[in-house]
Protein backbone atom coordinates (compact mmCIF):
# COMPACT_ATOMS: atom_id res chain seq x y z
CA UNK A 1 0.00 0.00 0.00
CA UNK A 2 2.64 2.50 0.83
CA UNK A 3 3.67 2.40 -3.05
CA UNK A 4 -0.11 3.72 -4.00
CA UNK A 5 -0.49 7.12 -5.64
CA UNK A 6 -3.22 9.44 -6.38
CA UNK A 7 -3.88 12.10 -8.55
CA UNK A 8 -7.05 14.47 -9.84
CA UNK A 9 -8.28 15.11 -13.63
CA UNK A 10 -10.38 17.35 -15.02
CA UNK A 11 -13.29 15.20 -16.52
CA UNK A 12 -16.38 16.44 -17.93
CA UNK A 13 -15.65 20.05 -16.49
CA UNK A 14 -15.49 18.64 -12.92
CA UNK A 15 -12.39 17.40 -10.95
CA UNK A 16 -12.29 13.10 -10.60
CA UNK A 17 -10.29 11.91 -7.38
CA UNK A 18 -8.94 8.60 -7.75
CA UNK A 19 -6.13 5.99 -5.72
CA UNK A 20 -4.13 3.66 -7.88
CA UNK A 21 -1.50 0.80 -6.82
CA UNK A 22 0.02 1.06 -10.19
CA UNK A 23 2.67 -1.15 -12.00
CA UNK A 24 2.55 -2.86 -15.54
CA UNK A 25 -0.57 -5.23 -15.17
CA UNK A 26 -4.24 -5.48 -16.06
CA UNK A 27 -6.22 -2.80 -14.87
CA UNK A 28 -9.39 -3.24 -12.74
CA UNK A 29 -11.08 -0.05 -12.27
CA UNK A 30 -13.15 0.10 -8.65
CA UNK A 31 -16.75 2.50 -8.90
CA UNK A 32 -18.16 2.19 -5.09
CA UNK A 33 -21.57 2.75 -3.61
CA UNK A 34 -23.56 5.41 -2.66
CA UNK A 35 -22.44 7.25 -0.12
CA UNK A 36 -19.45 5.46 0.42
CA UNK A 37 -15.69 6.62 -1.64
CA UNK A 38 -12.41 4.72 -3.53
CA UNK A 39 -11.09 4.33 -0.28
CA UNK A 40 -14.02 2.05 0.71
CA UNK A 41 -12.10 -0.71 -1.58
CA UNK A 42 -8.80 -0.98 0.10
CA UNK A 43 -9.22 -4.57 1.06
CA UNK A 44 -10.48 -5.47 -2.31
CA UNK A 45 -7.50 -3.77 -3.81
CA UNK A 46 -4.75 -5.00 -1.41
CA UNK A 47 -5.77 -8.39 -2.44
CA UNK A 48 -5.95 -7.65 -6.14
CA UNK A 49 -2.50 -5.32 -6.64
CA UNK A 50 -0.30 -7.95 -6.84
CA UNK A 51 -1.17 -9.12 -9.94
CA UNK A 52 -3.07 -6.27 -11.34
CA UNK A 53 -3.07 -2.50 -11.80
CA UNK A 54 -6.10 -1.25 -9.47
CA UNK A 55 -7.70 1.95 -9.84
CA UNK A 56 -10.54 3.46 -6.94
CA UNK A 57 -12.43 6.14 -8.32
CA UNK A 58 -13.93 8.68 -6.20
CA UNK A 59 -17.32 9.56 -7.88
CA UNK A 60 -18.74 12.94 -8.10
CA UNK A 61 -19.82 14.60 -5.41
CA UNK A 62 -18.00 11.75 -3.33
CA UNK A 63 -14.52 11.80 -1.46
CA UNK A 64 -11.88 14.04 -3.00
CA UNK A 65 -14.14 14.78 -6.08
CA UNK A 66 -15.50 17.33 -7.29
CA UNK A 67 -18.90 18.89 -6.40
CA UNK A 68 -21.73 19.07 -9.77
CA UNK A 69 -24.57 20.66 -7.88
CA UNK A 70 -26.90 18.40 -8.83
CA UNK A 71 -26.05 16.23 -11.66
CA UNK A 72 -25.77 12.95 -10.31
CA UNK A 73 -27.66 10.86 -12.99
CA UNK A 74 -26.43 7.96 -13.73
CA UNK A 75 -25.39 8.81 -17.62
CA UNK A 76 -23.24 11.69 -15.31
CA UNK A 77 -21.58 9.41 -13.44
CA UNK A 78 -20.75 6.62 -16.76
CA UNK A 79 -19.59 9.76 -18.66
CA UNK A 80 -17.44 10.84 -15.74
CA UNK A 81 -16.13 7.16 -15.72
CA UNK A 82 -15.56 6.61 -19.39
CA UNK A 83 -13.78 9.63 -19.22
CA UNK A 84 -11.37 9.23 -16.71
CA UNK A 85 -10.70 5.90 -18.50
CA UNK A 86 -10.02 7.86 -21.58
CA UNK A 87 -7.51 10.80 -19.78
CA UNK A 88 -5.81 7.71 -18.24
CA UNK A 89 -5.48 6.00 -21.63
CA UNK A 90 -6.90 2.48 -20.10
CA UNK A 91 -6.64 -0.41 -22.77
CA UNK A 92 -9.91 -1.42 -21.79
CA UNK A 93 -9.71 -2.23 -18.35
CA UNK A 94 -12.63 -4.30 -16.30
CA UNK A 95 -14.54 -2.21 -14.47
CA UNK A 96 -16.01 -3.88 -11.24
CA UNK A 97 -18.89 -1.84 -9.02
CA UNK A 98 -21.31 -2.15 -5.75
CA UNK A 99 -24.47 -0.99 -5.79
CA UNK A 100 -24.40 2.19 -7.17
CA UNK A 101 -21.28 1.89 -8.75
CA UNK A 102 -22.46 -1.40 -10.28
CA UNK A 103 -25.07 0.47 -12.34
CA UNK A 104 -22.74 3.31 -13.32
CA UNK A 105 -20.35 0.04 -13.94
CA UNK A 106 -22.97 -1.42 -16.20
CA UNK A 107 -23.84 1.76 -18.18
CA UNK A 108 -20.45 2.69 -18.76
CA UNK A 109 -19.94 -0.81 -20.65
CA UNK A 110 -23.40 -0.44 -22.37
CA UNK A 111 -22.83 3.19 -24.11
CA UNK A 112 -18.64 2.72 -24.25
CA UNK A 113 -18.33 -0.47 -25.18
CA UNK A 114 -14.98 0.03 -27.27
CA UNK A 115 -13.54 1.23 -23.64
CA UNK A 116 -14.70 -2.11 -21.37
CA UNK A 117 -12.66 -4.97 -21.09
CA UNK A 118 -15.44 -6.75 -18.56
CA UNK A 119 -17.74 -5.98 -15.60
CA UNK A 120 -17.95 -7.22 -12.45
CA UNK A 121 -21.58 -6.29 -10.53
CA UNK A 122 -21.74 -6.43 -6.89
CA UNK A 123 -25.61 -6.57 -6.30
CA UNK A 124 -27.06 -3.86 -8.80
CA UNK A 125 -30.12 -2.01 -8.08
CA UNK A 126 -32.22 -4.51 -10.00
CA UNK A 127 -35.28 -5.64 -8.53
CA UNK A 128 -38.69 -7.27 -10.89
CA UNK A 129 -42.34 -5.79 -10.56
CA UNK A 130 -43.81 -6.23 -6.98
CA UNK A 131 -40.77 -6.91 -5.45
CA UNK A 132 -39.43 -4.45 -2.47
CA UNK A 133 -35.78 -3.54 -2.68
CA UNK A 134 -33.46 -4.97 0.01
CA UNK A 135 -35.67 -7.68 0.41
CA UNK A 136 -38.29 -5.50 3.31
CA UNK A 137 -41.11 -3.99 2.66
CA UNK A 138 -39.70 -0.22 2.96
CA UNK A 139 -41.37 2.35 1.20
CA UNK A 140 -39.84 2.96 -1.82
CA UNK A 141 -40.48 6.96 -1.94
CA UNK A 142 -38.91 6.79 1.55
CA UNK A 143 -35.63 5.15 1.15
CA UNK A 144 -33.83 8.62 0.35
CA UNK A 145 -34.91 10.56 3.16
CA UNK A 146 -34.07 7.73 5.83
CA UNK A 147 -30.42 6.97 3.97
CA UNK A 148 -29.63 11.00 4.20
CA UNK A 149 -30.50 10.60 8.14
CA UNK A 150 -28.28 8.14 8.43
CA UNK A 151 -25.57 9.49 6.34
CA UNK A 152 -25.58 12.84 7.51
CA UNK A 153 -24.88 11.61 11.32
CA UNK A 154 -22.00 9.54 10.85
CA UNK A 155 -20.94 12.68 8.01
CA UNK A 156 -21.26 14.91 11.79
CA UNK A 157 -21.14 12.14 14.62
CA UNK A 158 -17.46 12.95 16.81
CA UNK A 159 -15.30 9.47 16.06
CA UNK A 160 -15.70 7.46 19.51
CA UNK A 161 -19.33 8.00 19.30
CA UNK A 162 -19.49 7.11 15.20
CA UNK A 163 -17.00 3.79 15.21
CA UNK A 164 -19.82 1.78 17.67
CA UNK A 165 -22.40 3.14 16.35
CA UNK A 166 -21.07 1.49 12.76
CA UNK A 167 -19.92 -1.63 14.79
CA UNK A 168 -23.67 -2.23 16.31
CA UNK A 169 -25.02 -1.62 12.30
CA UNK A 170 -22.54 -3.84 11.19
CA UNK A 171 -21.23 -6.27 13.71
CA UNK A 172 -19.33 -8.94 11.32
CA UNK A 173 -17.07 -6.10 9.65
CA UNK A 174 -13.48 -5.55 10.23
CA UNK A 175 -12.04 -2.38 10.90
CA UNK A 176 -10.58 -2.64 7.70
CA UNK A 177 -14.13 -2.11 6.52
CA UNK A 178 -15.53 -0.33 9.10
CA UNK A 179 -12.71 2.61 8.99
CA UNK A 180 -13.15 3.63 5.60
CA UNK A 181 -17.02 3.40 5.28
CA UNK A 182 -17.31 5.69 8.26
CA UNK A 183 -14.69 8.27 6.69
CA UNK A 184 -16.37 8.02 3.44
CA UNK A 185 -19.47 9.33 5.03
CA UNK A 186 -17.40 12.54 6.32
CA UNK A 187 -15.96 13.04 2.41
CA UNK A 188 -19.37 12.74 0.90
CA UNK A 189 -20.82 16.02 0.08
CA UNK A 190 -23.84 17.71 0.93
CA UNK A 191 -25.38 18.74 -1.75
CA UNK A 192 -25.19 14.62 -2.86
CA UNK A 193 -27.19 14.12 0.09
CA UNK A 194 -29.62 16.42 -0.53
CA UNK A 195 -30.03 15.16 -3.86
CA UNK A 196 -30.66 11.98 -2.32
CA UNK A 197 -34.10 12.72 -1.24
CA UNK A 198 -35.49 13.33 -4.13
CA UNK A 199 -33.32 10.20 -6.25
CA UNK A 200 -35.60 7.73 -8.03
CA UNK A 201 -34.67 4.20 -5.99
CA UNK A 202 -36.06 2.50 -9.23
CA UNK A 203 -34.72 -0.97 -10.63
CA UNK A 204 -32.76 -0.65 -13.39
CA UNK A 205 -33.78 -1.31 -17.09
CA UNK A 206 -33.02 -4.46 -17.50
CA UNK A 207 -33.30 -3.95 -21.34
CA UNK A 208 -29.83 -2.12 -20.91
CA UNK A 209 -27.99 -5.39 -20.70
CA UNK A 210 -28.57 -6.13 -24.20
CA UNK A 211 -25.92 -2.93 -25.46
CA UNK A 212 -23.57 -4.70 -23.17
CA UNK A 213 -20.46 -7.13 -25.35
CA UNK A 214 -17.98 -7.62 -23.22
CA UNK A 215 -17.77 -10.58 -20.44
CA UNK A 216 -19.93 -9.74 -17.60
CA UNK A 217 -20.69 -11.07 -14.11
CA UNK A 218 -23.18 -10.29 -11.42
CA UNK A 219 -22.34 -11.13 -7.66
CA UNK A 220 -25.82 -11.40 -5.24
CA UNK A 221 -26.59 -11.98 -1.95
CA UNK A 222 -29.41 -13.47 -0.49
CA UNK A 223 -32.85 -11.25 -0.25
CA UNK A 224 -33.49 -12.22 3.19
CA UNK A 225 -30.78 -10.77 4.33
CA UNK A 226 -30.78 -7.52 2.40
CA UNK A 227 -29.88 -8.20 -0.67
CA UNK A 228 -31.14 -6.61 -3.87
CA UNK A 229 -31.18 -8.62 -6.78
CA UNK A 230 -33.26 -12.06 -6.14
CA UNK A 231 -32.29 -15.01 -7.73
CA UNK A 232 -35.63 -14.61 -10.12
CA UNK A 233 -34.20 -11.16 -10.90
CA UNK A 234 -31.15 -12.65 -11.81
CA UNK A 235 -32.36 -14.94 -14.41
CA UNK A 236 -34.86 -12.58 -15.96
CA UNK A 237 -31.31 -10.06 -16.08
CA UNK A 238 -30.00 -13.02 -18.10
CA UNK A 239 -32.73 -13.01 -20.92
CA UNK A 240 -31.41 -10.07 -21.78
CA UNK A 241 -27.93 -11.15 -21.33
CA UNK A 242 -27.41 -14.71 -21.78
CA UNK A 243 -23.79 -14.95 -21.48
CA UNK A 244 -24.05 -13.14 -17.72
CA UNK A 245 -22.34 -15.24 -14.91
CA UNK A 246 -24.32 -15.20 -11.87
CA UNK A 247 -22.45 -16.15 -8.57
CA UNK A 248 -24.66 -16.18 -5.57
CA UNK A 249 -22.98 -15.91 -2.31
CA UNK A 250 -25.64 -17.68 -0.05
CA UNK A 251 -26.34 -16.07 3.12
CA UNK A 252 -24.60 -12.10 2.53
CA UNK A 253 -26.42 -8.63 2.73
CA UNK A 254 -26.14 -5.88 0.24
CA UNK A 255 -22.97 -5.27 1.42
CA UNK A 256 -21.58 -9.00 -0.13
CA UNK A 257 -17.80 -8.33 -0.11
CA UNK A 258 -17.65 -7.21 3.39
CA UNK A 259 -20.01 -9.84 4.46
CA UNK A 260 -17.93 -12.79 2.80
CA UNK A 261 -14.91 -11.48 1.81
CA UNK A 262 -12.50 -14.21 1.21
CA UNK A 263 -15.72 -16.33 -0.66
CA UNK A 264 -16.11 -12.96 -2.97
CA UNK A 265 -12.27 -12.44 -3.52
CA UNK A 266 -11.44 -16.02 -4.92
CA UNK A 267 -15.25 -15.14 -6.96
CA UNK A 268 -13.85 -12.03 -8.70
CA UNK A 269 -10.06 -13.75 -9.10
CA UNK A 270 -11.60 -16.81 -11.05
CA UNK A 271 -13.08 -14.74 -12.94
CA UNK A 272 -10.58 -11.86 -14.29
CA UNK A 273 -8.03 -14.87 -14.40
CA UNK A 274 -10.64 -16.25 -17.27
CA UNK A 275 -10.86 -12.95 -19.40
CA UNK A 276 -7.83 -10.93 -18.68
CA UNK A 277 -5.72 -12.55 -21.22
Amino acid sequence: MTSWFSETLSVNDIQIHYYRTGGEKPTIVLSHGVTDDGLCWIPVAMALELDYDVIMVDARGHGLSGNPKGDYSVEARSADLAGLIKALRLDRPVVMGHSLGAETSLYTAAHYPDLIGGIILEDPPIVLPGEPIFGGDMDVEKIGVMMVRVMKLFKYLPGFLAKPLARKMNPGWSDEELVPWIESKRRVSGDFLSSMKGMDFKSIELAIFERVTCPAMMIIGDREKGSIVSLDAAKETQRYLPELRISHLPGATHNIRRDQFGTYVKVVRDFLTEICV
